[in-house]
């Protein structure tokens, strides 16, 4: 049996493995809610399912399909990097691949579209901005934008 090739996308050869690509800055922004007794409480990269036709949004996967194709014509699948299903808000921290590349860009600007359509409010950060501020800048910016 042939060995598979391991294949990494250009955008992630700088990631640190470690650290999980992007998930120090979430747990930097869940820590700032946390220590500032702002109660929102958010999930990690959790699969929302938004539908196509009345843009309801839902957490669960939909049942009844036999197979990923059979879904996605009805739903469109999303990871947003921090979810607040009770503020009905998601804050999304995205890196180089969504803004140097065609496909990026096209594929960050439906995902923004289908939030738009199904009602949540986007705070959407680029990851090299959000680094550059101070807990501070990140905590002011943050309560004005909740």
């Amino acid at each position: 049996m042939p060995k598979s090739k391991q294949w990494i996308h250009k955008a992630q050869k700088d990631w640190d493995s470690t650290d999980g690509h992007d998930g120090r800055e979430k747990n930097r922004i869940a820590e700032i809610l946390r220590i500032n007794s702002i109660r929102h409480y958010p999930l990690f990269d959790q699969t929302i399912f938004i539908n196509k036709q009345t843009h309801k949004w839902v957490m669960e996967q939909p049942k009844g399909y036999t197979s990923k194709e059979d879904l996605w014509r009805d739903w469109e699948v999303f990871k947003p990097d921090l979810l607040f299903p009770i503020k009905n808000l998601i804050i999304e921290i995205d890196g180089d691949f969504h803004f140097n590349t065609k496909k990026g860009v096209r594929q960050t600007n439906k995902r923004n579209e289908y939030y738009e359509y199904a009602g949540i409010k986007l705070i959407w950060y680029e990851t090299k901005a959000l680094k550059e501020m101070s807990d501070a800048q990140l905590f002011l910016d943050l309560v004005d934008r909740l």
